[in-house]
């Protein structure tokens, strides 16, 4: 085993150790009191903590995994949802099937995920068409995602205004990113689709590594390009939608952590999936407790607290930019 997977390994475990702690302490800490063993211990731990703090865990490896799989898609290091404008399509998508569909049809819990994810595919599919060298032109990303992401946020406001009636404030609070609410159904959805999204990328690691390299080297290795930029696509707009489906649209989480892994351990995809997973799980876990700790009893959206952790970020790495490719 060589230094760099050794430190993979070492970090790997820290970040498991982080998450049974960040569990602990979920369970823990908040508002309410109870006494274990208690009803009132079964309620809020089991039926309020638990799930919430798993599926802040699912969504922060959904976003993070997603941002390393746009970023790998627009060889582009800027590339997470929040940025190109994607987790706007979700929510749009998510808003307008809450407006126009009725009750009904979402207590299975799929029909808003499929919504977020025809708005979210909607956005991505604009970005390649009027990219077409999505890899070399950072700026444009930037510029063009803005576009979209603001596009779609105020065609968000306007079906808010429009049915207010069905929309209530609490949609307001939701898409600012907010996990109020989170049952068991969202957690086994969002738990399968990260799932099956990173197992996706861990077989897929060494194709992912030659996209990287650009569309003729890569075919040259004998990737079908056109194909593994598809499945690419879905599937980080799949984990992208699921993620603003039952969580709202949280920035920078998608920019931040692949970033950050692919600083301490190289651009190599069987790492940066896994670490990135396990490092976006932590961050959310982090955050989600802030959110709802810091003026309890009430809550903090959690966009404003990633977005004072990912902002900074941002610029710099803006700054750093030059119009260079990952890879």
């Amino acid at each position: 085993m060589n230094s760099e997977s050794r430190r993979a390994v070492k970090i790997a475990l820290a970040l498991i150790a982080a998450l049974a702690l960040i569990v602990v302490l979920s369970l823990l800490v908040g508002s309410a009191g109870f006494k274990p063993a208690s009803e009132k211990f079964g309620l809020i731990v089991w039926q309020l903590r638990l799930p919430r703090v798993l599926l802040a865990f699912a969504v922060g490896g959904m976003l993070a995994v997603s941002g390393a799989y746009m970023q790998c898609l627009f060889r582009n290091a800027l590339a997470e949802p929040y940025i190109t404008g994607v987790s706007a399509g979700s929510g749009l998508g998510a808003v307008i099937a809450l407006s126009a569909l009725p009750f009904s049809w979402f207590l299975a819990n799929l029909t808003l995920p499929l919504a977020a994810f025809a708005g979210g595919l909607a956005i991505t599919l604009l970005l390649l068409i009027l990219l077409r060298e999505p890899g070399t032109a950072p700026l444009k990303l930037l510029l063009l995602g803005i576009a979209l992401g603001t596009l779609a946020s105020a065609m968000m406001a306007f079906v808010l205004l429009r049915f207010p009636d069905r929309t209530l404030k609490s949609a307001l609070f939701w898409l600012f990113g907010s996990l109020t609410g989170a049952s068991w159904p969202q957690v086994t959805i969002a738990l399968v689709v990260l799932a099956t999204g990173l197992a996706w990328g861990v077989l897929r690691h060494r194709m992912l590594d030659a996209l990287l390299l650009g569309t003729e080297d890569a075919h040259n290795l004998g990737v079908n390009v056109t194909a593994a930029s598809r499945a690419l696509l879905i599937a980080a707009t799949l984990l992208a939608s699921v993620s603003v489906a039952f969580a709202g649209i949280v920035t920078f989480v998608g920019l931040v952590v692949p970033h950050v892994i692919r600083l301490l351990l190289g651009a190599s995809h069987l790492r940066l999936i896994v670490l990135s997973a396990l490092a976006g799980m932590a961050l959310m876990g982090i955050v989600d407790l802030l959110a709802r700790t810091v003026v309890a009893p009430g809550e903090i959206p959690l966009s404003i607290i990633t977005s004072l952790i990912g902002a900074p970020f941002f610029i710099l790495l803006l700054l750093r930019t030059r119009g260079q490719t990952i890879g």
